[in-house]
């Protein structure tokens, strides 16, 4: 189990550098004093900051491709050998596109689906060989979407690689998902500004407002933490009531 009271506590966070995964390293490094944060992204983004608050100590910076099996391999490796043992994962590495399912093309359908979905699984397998090499047990937070459960006009390739990452338990690996709603992060924020997302879309949510980055990062701070031990196998959904309001998405955004 997963004990972030614990000395020698490290987890790895895929796409840290901004956005969710940045949250997530600093609630977690905030609320948990002995935890130690391996950020990994293809880019440092927010690091410097981090560590100008927290030490250089309790951060290292990782860079990382998900889409290939030996550099996450390589990325488990090295988080052990700093942090000597690696106990939690945290995946919010990801990307999207905007194309009309018509006219997709195979490298952009591959693009979204080798990071969301094969990177979520060769994160996943790095950690959990580790995890079980060493008989430590550990948690597991994957990122689905809410787009898992509905097709998504022009994200064709990111809901069918969402609704792929829905077990461990055995050796005592808990593996759970967060399914959010749409969210401040800089790429959301870039896209609305762009015009490839309908600022319409706030509507959609029954909170009338996108999440802010640290609201999700609550969530991954419980599905991690021994408040969930008896918590596997299920899809957290934080979506300000996306879910629940189910406008037709067409009301919204037919005359775009």
């Amino acid at each position: 189990m997963l004990d972030p009271s614990g000395d020698h506590v490290a987890i790895i966070i895929t796409g840290g550098g901004s956005g969710i995964g940045y949250a997530s390293a600093h609630r977690l490094l905030t609320d948990w004093p002995h935890v130690k944060i391996v950020l990994a992204d293809i880019h440092p983004g927010g690091f410097d900051s981090l560590v100008a608050e927290f030490g250089n100590e309790r951060l290292l910076f990782l860079e990382v491709d998900v889409t290939s099996a030996a550099s996450t391999t390589d990325l488990v490796k090295r988080s052990v050998e700093w942090a000597r043992s690696v106990t939690g994962l945290v995946n919010c590495a990801g990307n999207s596109t905007n194309h009309s399912s018509l006219e997709i093309t195979p490298e952009q359908w591959r693009e979204v689906l080798n990071c969301h979905l094969d990177g979520h699984f060769y994160m996943n397998q790095a950690v959990a060989r580790h995890l079980v090499s060493t008989r430590r047990s550990g948690a597991i937070v994957n990122f689905s979407s809410v787009a898992h459960i509905f097709g998504w006009p022009r994200r064709l390739p990111y809901a069918v690689s969402k609704a792929g990452i829905d077990e461990w338990a055995e050796f005592g690996i808990r593996v759970n998902a967060i399914a959010p709603g749409y969210v401040n992060t800089p790429m959301v924020v870039n896209a609305t500004k762009n015009g490839f997302i309908d600022s319409r879309i706030i509507e959609l949510h029954a909170m009338e407002r996108f999440a802010e980055p640290d609201e999700i990062a609550s969530g991954v701070k419980f599905l991690l933490s021994s408040d969930a031990s008896f918590i596997t196998g299920e899809i957290l959904t934080i979506d300000g009531g996306f879910s629940a309001k189910k406008i037709p998405l067409e009301k919204i955004i037919r005359d775009k």
